[in-house]
Order: structure tokens, then C-alpha cells, then sequence
């Protein structure tokens, strides 16, 4: 795909390489032998009014279809992209939603151009690049003042109807530039998304060319311009916010809370408090807390059709699979405990399983963060709050292997029937996980 990057003052329609290792050098200009046509010709032929989204309407797109393209139903599609700089990136995609939709990602390559990548949506996960040769940035291409503004000329969009309405999405994230020229650079996860149905007919152009050199640029702030060419959003649609986040939000938060707290937190009552009943009840609720999780999780993956097609999806299915073995072992253990009055091999089997477990569900959290492509600050919260909540537990393994191993010493040489106690009645302090 693409990794065309391009000047402000660059020649009108003079296009960029396609590699990213000269992406910055343009390309003759000339057709067939034939000089450019001048900008005043191409302003006639002008691309459609704007369609601005996002916060105050900062966002805005245009598109233009040669009439050759439209009357024989394919052909080139120009559109453009503006937002301004204190955005980290800004996509526009075909399709009705992210899942299958044809996306394409400008921000900033930091030497004042822009890298346009194109991107199969796979779903609500950072969609991952894809070279499409027939994509390309146009004059006019790069970082305008406080905007990035993106020409781009798609000469294989056949998802995109030319003959009546199709779907369209948008998407934003504020920030920091990425400042990258590499086409499969990491993206964080948006701030917002639109979708909307466009018909591309009221964006015909006369000259099958660059229409975004030469001609009005305004924003009206409303989405429907009234600059040259026509009202191109023929359908409803909106914009959708955090509530579209919410199911992934729910995964993960609830996820973090049973690996991250309540597993960690119910294991380390039995050395703490000694009292099995309260440690099996609160494993209990953690237990039926991630099954919600993964429920939610793979309702999450059929919808982005990503089920089993990731490590966070395998290694999900498979520790919370295994987990239920847990439980089984931990029934087993007690009633040996309490039959011969002492630790055996169940009990190493049901404490180590345990958290070796409650490690791979913590770690996979982490690549569930990386798939949904959060950015580091929220990656590192993850870690820091796994170290500090977490990591106590897992530090305090050698004090709690020190006080089973002194337990079942003291145990073996003093016999309880000496003690006139029966066997089965031992303390449960002694029955530490």
C-alpha cells in the first residue's frame, strides 16, 4: 500500500513513490506526453463539499469521481483528508463498520509530511497494514499549516458503490504525532468513530485528476459545506463515543480485576487466615467472574471475527479451560488433608497450578492491551498495577512454601492422637495453599 508522503508546495498533480524509502520524491507530472492541466481547469471540476465530523467539526473529507467512472460504474476515486495537528491520527474507511471495511490512516511522518496506510478493518483491534498498489498520494499532500491534509487517489475501491449510496466510517484519535514514516506504524485506540452514507454521483469531476489543488478548502462546521460540488451525504449516521467501547471496556476491566486482584487476593487467604471455606468462596466468585469475562471477550472476537486467529484469543480460552481443573484439585486436596492430617502431593499440585495460571492470565491481559492497540500509558498502568497489586503475591511464595514446609514438620513429629485430637479435626491454619 501506500507510503506516499508529500510537501504542501508540491507541483499539482505530481504524485509520490509508493515505497517508503523515497516516499518524499515526486514523480513526473505529465500524462501521455501531455503538460498537467492548469489549477484553474482543475478547480472547475470541483470535488464535493465537505464532510466534517469530530469535536467543533475539525474533521472534514471530500470526495470526487470522474463522470467516465461513474457512468461505466469503476474507475478512479480521489478523496481527501484534513484534521488538524493535535490530532495523533485520522482514518476514513469503506464500509458500514470496521469489520471488512477498506481503511485508510494519515498522520504525521515527523518532517512535515504525512504517511497515508492503507488497512483491512479486521474489527474493534488495531487493523494491521496491507500494500495496496493502486492507492497513492497526490499534490498538495502533507502538514498545511496546523493541519495534516491527505489527497489520495484509490484506483482499485470497488467496495465503494459509484452509481448509488455506500457506507462510509470515520475515525479519530487526539495526541501526540506518531511521527513515523513506516506504514505499519502502531496506532492507538480512537477517540471516536463515525459512520455515514455518502453517494458518490453528487461528487462528479469532470477531468479524471487531482481535484484538491486549486480549489476552495473552507469548512463550513456542519458536514455539508457549501463550496463546489455537490451535497454528497445522501444518508443519516452518527457519531458514536465511548458507549460503542463499551463491551471491550467491560472484557478488560473485568479480566484485569479477576487476574490482576481476586485470584492473587483468595489464594493468599489461606496462608493469611488459615480458613478454607472463606478462600474457596472467594475463589468461587472469581471463577464465575471470568467465565463472564471470557464470555464477553468472545462475543467481542465473533463480532471482529478474530476468534482464535490471535494469541490473546488462544491463551484466553486455554487458561480459563484449565482453570477448571483448579477447583476439582483444590476439592481433592482438602478432603486428603483432612483424611491424613498432612500436606501430600495434591496439595504442591493445586498451590503451583495455581499460579502458574494466575501468571500466563496476568501476562495475556498485557497481550489483549497490545492487541487492542491501547497505547503505553495504559500499558504500563497494567504493569504497574499487576506489580503492585499482584506481585505481592507472587513474593510472598518462599514465606508461604517456608510456613507449609514448617506446618508439615511439626506435624510429622507430633502425632495427634498424642495430643488426644483426632486427625480429621486439625486446625485449619495448618492447611495453608
Amino acid at each position: 500500500m501506500v507510503s506516499g508522503k508529500q510537501s504542501a508546495g508540491a507541483v499539482a498533480l505530481a504524485t509520490l513513490s509508493m515505497t517508503p524509502t523515497s516516499a518524499n520524491t515526486a514523480s513526473s507530472p505529465s500524462t501521455n506526453g501531455m503538460p498537467p492541466p492548469p489549477i484553474d481547469a482543475i478547480g472547475a471540476s470541483a470535488a464535493s463539499a465537505p464532510h466534517c465530523v469530530g469535536d467543533n467539526s475539525q474533521i472534514c473529507f471530500r470526495w470526487g469521481v470522474p463522470d467516465t467512472a461513474i457512468q461505466s460504474g469503476s474507475g478512479n476515486v480521489y478523496f481527501q483528508l484534513r484534521a488538524p495537528t493535535s490530532y495523533a491520527w485520522t482514518a476514513l474507511g469503506i464500509g458500514s463498520r470496521m469489520q471488512g471495511a477498506d481503511i485508510f490512516i494519515v498522520y504525521q511522518d515527523g518532517a512535515g509530511n504525512v504517511t497515508l496506510s492503507t488497512r483491512p478493518g479486521t474489527g474493534h483491534v488495531m487493523p494491521q497494514h496491507a500494500e495496496r498498489s493502486a492507492v497513492e498520494l497526490l499534490a498538495g499532500s502533507g502538514v498545511v499549516g496546523d493541519e495534516m491534509v491527505a489527497n489520495v487517489r484509490c484506483g482499485d475501491c470497488t467496495s465503494a458503490s459509484l452509481t448509488g449510496d455506500s457506507g462510509w466510517i470515520a475515525a479519530w484519535k487526539a495526541g501526540e504525532p506518531i511521527n513515523s514514516q513506516d506504514t505499519s506504524a502502531r496506532i492507538n485506540y480512537h477517540d471516536d468513530h463515525s459512520s455515514f452514507q455518502i453517494d458518490l454521483r453528487q461528487a462528479a469531476i469532470s477531468a479524471d485528476s487531482n481535484p484538491f489543488t486549486g480549489t476552495d478548502q473552507g469548512n463550513n462546521n456542519n458536514g455539508n459545506g457549501n463550496g463546489g460540488g455537490g451535497n454528497i451525504i445522501s444518508g443519516g449516521g452518527g457519531s458514536s463515543s465511548a458507549a460503542s467501547n463499551t463491551l471491550p471496556l467491560a472484557h478488560g476491566i473485568l479480566m484485569m480485576i479477576v487476574w490482576v486482584i481476586l485470584y492473587p487476593a483468595g489464594a493468599l487467604l489461606m496462608p493469611i487466615i488459615g480458613k478454607w471455606m472463606f478462600h474457596s468462596l472467594f475463589q468461587t466468585i472469581a471463577f464465575l467472574a471470568m467465565w463472564a469475562g471470557l464470555g464477553m471477550g468472545y462475543v467481542l472476537a465473533d463480532r471482529m471475527n478474530t476468534f482464535w486467529k490471535n494469541t490473546h484469543t488462544k491463551l484466553g480460552i486455554v487458561v480459563c479451560a484449565l482453570m477448571v481443573l483448579q477447583p476439582i484439585l483444590g476439592a481433592l486436596h482438602h478432603t486428603s488433608f483432612k483424611r491424613s492430617g498432612g500436606r501430600g502431593a495434591l496439595s504442591h499440585i493445586h498451590a503451583w497450578y495455581g499460579r502458574a495460571l494466575i501468571l500466563i492470565g496476568i501476562v495475556n491481559g498485557g497481550l489483549g492491551l497490545q492487541l487492542a492497540g491501547t497505547g503505553m500509558a495504559f500499558r504500563t498502568a497494567y504493569i504497574v498495577l499487576s506489580a503492585v497489586i499482584a506481585g505481592p503475591y507472587f513474593l510472598s511464595v518462599p514465606w508461604i512454601e517456608f510456613r507449609k514446609a514448617k506446618a508439615t514438620k511439626n506435624h510429622s513429629s507430633s502425632s495427634p492422637l498424642v495430643k488426644g485430637q483426632d486427625s480429621s479435626a486439625i486446625s485449619d491454619e495448618n492447611w495453608s495453599r
